[in-house]
């Protein structure tokens, strides 16, 4: 019998989405994406059928078994179609239509190197979306999306929208795991997702890989000297970093609510509302508290964002719109000084980024993060845009894992 969804949904996730779909300006601007994209589900679907395999039984009975098994665990009773695109990177993804069934994308990579366990924990995941109905604010249009008078939503709602998706990827995480079975196939898959490795030589743990959410945590002390671990930074963006994420699969895959999903006898070690209390502090470290704050330090970052945000949106000879009104988002207006100007930013920036270096190491990641929200912004994403934010990063002493994934969930923050 499947396990009702509410209780796999993180609480952050449930309260976020509650509190965003009640606002109005959230409102107004979902019902102008509906508008503006009702026939994009159709679009997206005739583009695979065109651009991609769709997967049938008799092609991969592997992946209609995995299928059949998170719908029922999960009690999804719709159409659910698979895809596979020829893809050298392991990525997966869904996607969800009023009218059309749901739609889930593996890589080919995917496809090739995960075990049945772990394929299972993936398209628990993509399922875990889907049930939980995230697509009610489509991201990141709901985010960005402008009328005549400019972006529809209030900064300070922009900036809870993402925290929103961060939280959301901690559920569908849950539905994932519970799909599996398994905390050792979430673990592997965790670490084959993030270091892009598949060898049978490297083995993944999942208290280990969870234990370097404390790179993060330290003191700001303890952060001068520089530690081996300090280029796992590799995901702090709409998606949680991973350790963070794997932290709250560790926390999930000993409570009550998991054991009694798997039906297992043994009693949970922690209790739900412990669960839900380490996910809550684990995702407070990502709340983007240094453009908000009246800090010192909190300025400074806010004109390195300014200026690097500038320089970023300048890379390829023209500033759009498009690009300004994300950085206005991020900033509010007040933060704009006059006239964009990228020779003033190029100058004023390489003196900021020295002044930089002793801010907290997970206000320089977040700041890394929300440039490449800005290069995202046009909806294309240029070498030239990348390579700016890469020099940014290493003045920051941010690591370069970093910036991919970053730059893949600014793109495309629910999948």
């Amino acid at each position: 019998m499947p396990i009702a969804a509410t209780r796999l949904q993180a609480r952050a996730d449930q309260n976020l989405r509650e509190q965003l779909l009640s606002e109005r300006d959230v409102q107004k601007a979902i019902a102008k994406v509906q508008e503006d994209h009702s026939g994009f589900g159709f679009y997206s679907r005739r583009r695979l059928l065109t651009g991609a395999l769709r997967l049938t039984r008799s092609m991969s009975p592997e992946v209609a078994d995995a299928v059949g098994s998170c719908r029922e665990i999960l009690g999804w009773t719709k159409p659910v179609e698979m895809f596979v695109r020829p893809d050298p990177y392991l990525n997966a993804s869904c996607m969800k239509s009023p009218s059309g069934p749901a739609i889930i994308v593996l890589s080919s990579r995917l496809l090739e190197v995960f075990s049945p366990a772990e394929l299972k924990f993936v398209i628990g995941h993509e399922l875990g979306h889907i049930v939980f109905d995230h697509f009610a604010i489509p991201m990141p249009l709901t985010a960005t999306i402008e009328d005549v008078a400019g972006t529809l939503v209030a900064r300070a709602k922009v900036l809870k929208l993402y925290m929103w998706c961060r939280a959301a990827e901690i559920s569908a995480d849950r539905a994932g795991l519970v799909c599996a079975g398994d905390s050792e196939a979430a673990a592997s898959g965790f670490f084959k997702l993030a270091s892009g490795l598949a060898s049978p030589r490297v083995k993944s743990d999942l208290e280990a890989y969870a234990k370097q959410v404390d790179a993060l945590v330290a003191a700001p002390s303890a952060r001068s000297v520089p530690r081996d671990d300090d280029d796992t930074l590799d995901a702090f963006s709409t998606h949680p970093y991973s350790p963070l994420r794997v932290r709250a699969v560790v926390a999930f895959s000993k409570s009550k609510t998991y054991r009694e999903a798997v039906g297992g006898a043994q009693q949970g070690d922690i209790s739900d509302e412990d669960v839900e209390a380490v996910v809550e502090r684990d995702l407070s470290m990502m709340d983007p508290s240094y453009l908000e704050e009246k800090t010192v330090v909190s300025e400074l970052m806010r004109r390195i964002l300014y200026c690097g945000g500038v320089m970023v949106a300048a890379a390829n000879g023209e500033i759009t719109k498009s690009e300004v009104d994300s950085l206005k988002a991020l900033l509010g207006t007040e933060q704009m000084y006059g006239t964009v100007d990228p020779v003033a930013a190029s100058k004023e920036l390489d003196k900021k980024l020295e002044e930089a270096k002793t801010a907290p190491l997970g206000m320089r990641a977040l700041l890394v993060q929300h440039l490449t929200i800005i290069a995202a912004a046009d909806g294309l994403i240029e070498p030239v845009e990348i390579a700016v934010i890469e020099r940014i990063a290493e003045r920051l002493g941010v690591g370069p894992y970093l910036i991919d994934q970053a730059i893949h969930a600014s793109a495309s923050p629910m999948d």
